[in-house]
């Protein structure tokens, strides 16, 4: 059960950080990890925020910001 609650954690963490403001992925993976999970999980995490369109890309460059969506945003609400 741990896992489970670390891993809503690393979500909850990572939705607030783009409620906050858009930020590249790399800048949002080196807030959260450092506090919670790892690379790994992170990758797992972020993957699944991005295909379940709770973040998306701000641009359509190859190297553009993340922002929250309002799925997203419903999402932390709701956690």
């Amino acid at each position: 059960m741990r896992r489970l609650t670390d891993r809503m954690t690393l979500v909850k963490t990572v939705l607030k950080e783009l409620s906050r403001q858009p930020l590249f992925r790399t800048e949002l993976e080196k807030r959260p990890v450092s506090k919670i999970g790892t690379h790994a999980t992170f990758e797992g995490i972020f993957r699944y925020l991005v295909q379940g369109a709770y973040v998306q890309k701000s641009q359509e460059k190859h190297r553009a910001k993340y922002v929250i969506t309002e799925k997203g945003t419903k999402l932390l609400e709701a956690i």
